[in-house]
């Protein structure tokens, strides 16, 4: 049995249903625990009635830890759902009783084959995370070392030693933005290495596939299976994907400059946007409520769009055809 948590909103539940979708078909016999964090978001999962996945109420999780509730006024949502992320691994520990190791996932991961070579490489570790492997160029951006997409804990000492620390760590800093070392959730786990003994990266090309980093893989198809490096693609992240209009998506490939491959088009976009179209109700699958916008946006937002356009990264789907 493996064991699952993560977290989303009305927003994100087309991607959260892919994700979990994507499990099932890859993925046997598990359990996930999503935190729900509004009421729509609950009301719908719950109404699906799907006997693998436990919901639980935004609510639920700050009874269990009142701490969150002192720093929700002074957090945006999204500074607030990265401060929940600790915490809700922690109780998801806890209401799978016996489970001896837990494994979040971003919502927007999609999975295109078993995540058992992950787990059976981990066999012997308390902590386990997947790497940024950010091109040379982007290696001292804020991102840090270390993805919060995949992360395991073990229920022993290290692990649980780990996940407290960054639990009170979040809930006493997580901003998005870079003060002091320090950046959201993530920068925290740069430390973890030389903290835990039985802390453990996974190597495997075929993990945590990214806007930031498929652009340096080598893919290649094999009896119809897309390899990264030689590595079956295992799960992909699909963050900054989005619908623009209603026939073009956005791949946010430009963190690599690069245009996405062939195969990549093909195989691994294709599949999760047709999920997304399936699952969205015929709503934007893609919204989200990230609404900063830095003293140079239109000019960031400009300049993302002529990469997009000169590295063709924009997708265009046209009767179940993309282009």
């Amino acid at each position: 049995m493996y064991y699952f948590c993560t977290y989303f909103d009305s927003n994100y539940i087309s991607r959260g249903l892919c994700l979990i979708d994507s499990l099932n078909r890859h993925c046997e016999n598990f359990k996930i625990a999503v935190l729900c964090l509004d009421d729509v978001c609950y009301n719908i999962l719950s109404s699906l009635n799907i006997s693998n996945i436990i919901t639980v109420r935004i609510q639920e999780l700050e009874k269990r830890y009142p701490m969150l509730l002192t720093v929700k006024e002074n957090r945006t949502r999204l500074e607030y759902y990265f401060t929940c992320g600790p915490s809700f691994i922690h109780y998801s520990l806890n209401l799978f009783i016996d489970c001896d190791l837990i494994t979040y996932l971003d919502s927007d991961l999609y999975f295109y084959n078993s995540p058992k070579p992950l787990f059976d490489g981990f066999k012997n570790y308390s902590i386990g995370v997947v790497g940024h492997h950010l091109p040379d160029y982007r290696r001292e951006t804020r991102q840090g070392i270390y993805n919060v997409g995949w992360l395991n804990f073990r229920r022993d000492d290290e692990g649980m030693a780990c996940l407290d620390l960054w639990q009170r760590q979040c809930i006493e800093w997580c901003y998005d933005k870079l003060e002091n070392g320090k950046y959201a959730d993530q920068l925290y786990l740069d430390e973890w290495p030389n903290l835990y003994s039985r802390f453990y990266e996974f190597t495997h090309h075929g993990a945590n596939v990214a806007p930031w980093n498929v652009g340096d893989y080598d893919i290649s198809l094999h009896d119809g299976q897309v390899y990264i490096n030689n590595d079956p693609l295992i799960f992909y992240h699909y963050h900054g994907f989005k619908k623009v209009t209603s026939h073009i998506y956005n791949t946010n490939l430009w963190l690599n400059f690069k245009s996405p491959h062939p195969i990549l088009k093909k195989y691994v976009f294709t599949e999760y946007i047709q999920k997304l179209e399936f699952f969205s109700s015929g709503k934007n699958p893609t919204e989200s409520i990230r609404s900063y916008k830095s003293k140079f946006h239109f000019f960031k937002l400009f300049y993302k769009c002529l990469i997009g356009i000169l590295f063709r990264q924009f997708i265009v789907v046209y009767r179940n055809r993309i282009f």
